[in-house]
């Protein structure tokens, strides 16, 4: 049986310090001013100990934070819901609200081309250096009207970090007839998906000191899932006031 985990002495002493200081605290600005002072310095002692609790609220500019991990499971739901939020966006013109209902397919038509892409069943699999979104799609062009495209993403590993960078073998796989018509499309709808999880991602890892979420500078793959560091804006991207 595993044992009970000791407390660190310095933490438990800060609690019970500021317990005791802020039982006998006025309310003038004097005070106010030493409780944030005392705050900060506990707020640091947490980040600390446990570095994953507290987000990052007043990140130095170029200050890289922590990596924040994805796991697989995790991160192709997002992906799948990035996916259908990217389609709505793409019909109204404005990203839907976190309340609505998003879509579950798209009908893309150009002239007498129509393709019906269903968003909503898409698979996301995840491998070494390798993300592979996979969509079922429709048309009167294919056997059976229905197959699948995989779009498949290279990027950085552990052991080879590529920052942003991605790269794609040219073509998804898939029907001849959907690929060549839809391929490129079908291959920014999906790197579009997976942008707008790692911007989320490392958005709400934590914020600079002009209030602005980070934003990612690399993106690991592996089997597990998906790793993501979080980086402050520099002094010439500054977004003030968040």
């Amino acid at each position: 049986m595993a044992g009970k985990e000791t407390p660190d002495p310095s933490f438990e002493d800060a609690l019970a310090r500021l317990d005791r200081e802020l039982a006998g605290l006025d309310v003038s600005d004097t005070a106010i001013a030493r409780v944030d002072d005392r705050c900060l310095a506990l707020l640091k002692l947490l980040r600390e100990r446990c570095p994953d609790l507290v987000p990052i609220n007043d990140a130095p500019a170029g200050t890289v934070a922590r990596p924040v991990p994805l796991p697989a499971e995790n991160a192709a739901a997002l992906i799948t819901t990035a996916l259908r939020q990217a389609v709505a966006t793409g019909a109204t013109g404005r990203v839907p609200p976190p309340d609505a209902q998003l879509p579950a397919t798209a009908l893309w038509q150009e002239g007498p081309d129509a393709l019906l892409v269903q968003v909503a069943r898409c698979q996301v699999a995840f491998d070494d250096g390798q993300v592979v979104v996979t969509v079922p799609v429709l048309c009167d062009q294919i056997p059976d009207r229905y197959a699948t495209v995989s779009v498949a993403f290279v990027v950085g590993t552990a052991r080879r970090p590529a920052g942003l960078f991605a790269a794609t073998s040219g073509h998804p796989s898939g029907p001849p007839v959907v690929v060549q018509r839809w391929g490129d499309a079908l291959t920014a709808l999906a790197w579009q998906a997976l942008l707008d999880v790692v911007r989320g991602i490392a958005s709400h890892a934590g914020r600079d000191a002009d209030g602005a979420g980070l934003v990612p500078v690399a993106l690991v793959a592996a089997r597990t899932g998906l790793v993501v560091l979080p980086q402050a804006r520099h002094p010439i991207d500054r977004v003030v006031g968040g």
